[in-house]
């Protein structure tokens, strides 16, 4: 017999920045609201933000710029290269604003972060989730969407349904004893927060195509295959924490500091250059690390 699983009383929440590198060159081009808006990576090379009408262009995250800067010129895009720096300091004010409505918190990425909802928000997690939502923007001009489960990989999914459905005004809550299957239905299991390209080819090969199939799977047959991190997975989507928000933050494994040229670079000199400042900035990473 196996453990006792019990669904998980006490809810946390997604707060997911939307296209946030976007936003944040908005917050000094208010004109720019409601024009395509591109970020791309160091020297140019890639897109790596997009905002919702070059996303409505079908313009994929990770395009070549070189491939699509004449169609974004014909469109009227504002094209942007990355300024990190500034990204960094908007994260900063939006994270510390997050702290002040939250017991405790997990800074995931630059723009999202995990929070478990205070006691006062037990009666409507909703209006909470879209109270915070307010006070982000008020406060710092991002809009966020925020997602509410009893688990991290529910909340997930919640958040995403809230960025991709304006109809839900930017908060989605997968609540404790109400019935999930339908959301769960329409969840591919690609979408699922854990499950790769590796596993999910392998799932639909099997069968399972969505987050319901993979939640209703055999318990030992998804530990046999997709290891006890897949297991835990497959439980989170019912509503079981395995994943507690962590509020120290980890030192990272590998740190890796690289750029893409945007023209093909033939001079040994200028190689060298990059690499050299590169190297630099992967040592104060290091350093910073201890």
């Amino acid at each position: 017999t196996g453990p006792v699983l019990k669904p998980c009383g006490r809810l946390l929440a997604l707060c997911d920045c939307n296209n946030f590198f976007v936003s944040c060159e908005r917050l000094f081009r208010p004109d720019l609201e409601g024009r395509p808006v591109v970020v791309l990576s160091s020297n140019d090379g890639v897109i790596i933000s997009r905002s919702n009408e070059v996303k409505a262009l079908g313009i994929k995250m990770g395009e070549p710029y070189f491939k699509v800067r004449g169609f974004l010129e014909r469109c009227g895009a504002a094209v942007f290269s990355s300024n990190f720096q500034l990204y960094e300091e908007v994260s900063a004010r939006v994270m510390a604003a997050l702290r002040r409505v939250t017991p405790s918190m997990e800074v995931y990425s630059v723009d999202e972060a995990f929070l478990e909802l205070p006691p006062s928000a037990d009666l409507s997690p909703l209006e909470w989730g879209k109270d915070v939502r307010s006070m982000l923007f008020r406060e710092t001009g991002i809009p966020v969407s925020v997602g509410i489960a009893p688990a991290k990989t529910a909340a997930k999914l919640a958040a995403d349904r809230a960025k991709k459905h304006p109809e839900t005004g930017g908060a989605f809550a997968l609540l404790p004893g109400e019935p999930w299957d339908d959301f769960l239905l329409d969840v591919p299991v690609e979408d699922v927060w854990g499950i790769g390209r590796r596993w999910s080819d392998f799932l639909r090969r099997r069968g399972i195509s969505t987050a319901i199939r993979l939640r209703d799977a055999r318990d030992d047959w998804v530990e046999k295959h997709l290891g006890v991190r897949g297991l835990r997975t497959k439980w989170e989507l019912a509503g079981i924490r395995c994943f507690s928000v962590e509020e120290q933050e980890k030192p990272q494994k590998s740190i890796q500091s690289s750029r893409s040229f945007a023209s093909p670079v033939r001079s040994r000199e200028c190689l060298a250059e990059a690499v050299t400042e590169f190297a630099i900035v992967a040592g104060r990473r290091l350093r910073a690390q201890q």
